[in-house]
């Protein structure tokens, strides 16, 4: 009975030691904006600043041309589509430039802020992960979840100097080039003075 009880610990042990490789083996990175191609996002983008909220569809599609460039590589078709609701005395010259002249952001920093994009690249992408970058921010990774049908880490960031006060926050899912959802934080002397989100409705891999 002795010699059981042995041989037992020691493949409990064998087996918690795998399993701890395991998770680092699977324990994923994340860089954004490595685009597979044939593929097609659709997002719901929501503003709201000075209690107001804006609403938009964001729809970036990447399609196969026929076409080759003259070094004989694949090209691609990008098209962008921004759709949004407005009145007659809402419309004038700048809603003729999308998202830009109507809200006045640029749509990369609502996605993923490219300051931010260097985090992802050192971090682990499994849930219980903190890293501190020291005068810049703490990233936690909190749980998962599914958005769009697909499932995602939530990772948010937080002030270096206050770790109560999160300014943004995305739900990454390690295979696509972009997040399934991102939220923007605007402080103002420690009060929220407004915030942005774009989240996924829709991903279609052609």
């Amino acid at each position: 009975m002795r010699g059981t009880g042995k041989k037992f610990i020691i493949v409990l042990l064998i087996s918690l030691f795998l399993l701890g490789i395991g998770q680092a083996v699977w324990a994923e990175k994340w860089q954004p904006y490595q685009f597979k191609g044939n593929e097609r996002f659709e997002y719901k983008i929501l503003l709201e600043e000075d209690e107001q909220e804006e609403e938009a569809i964001y729809i970036l599609d990447i399609k196969e041309s026929s076409e080759k460039s003259t070094s004989g590589e694949q090209v691609f078709e990008v098209t962008y589509t921004i759709k949004g609701a407005f009145t007659k005395d809402e419309l004038g010259p700048e809603k003729a430039f999308g998202l830009w002249g109507v809200f006045g952001i640029c749509l990369n920093m609502l996605v993923v802020n490219p300051y931010y994009v260097f985090f992802f690249s050192q971090m682990d992408l499994k849930v219980g992960e903190k890293i501190n970058f020291s005068g810049v921010g703490i990233i936690k990774v909190i749980g998962k979840q599914k958005i769009a049908g697909r499932e995602g880490f939530i990772c948010q960031l937080f002030q270096a100097d206050e770790e109560d006060e999160m300014i943004a926050e995305w739900v990454i899912d390690p295979d696509l080039a972009l997040p399934l959802k991102s939220k923007m934080f605007k402080f103002m002397d420690d009060e929220l003075q407004g915030q942005g989100q774009i989240e996924l409705i829709k991903y279609i891999q052609y």
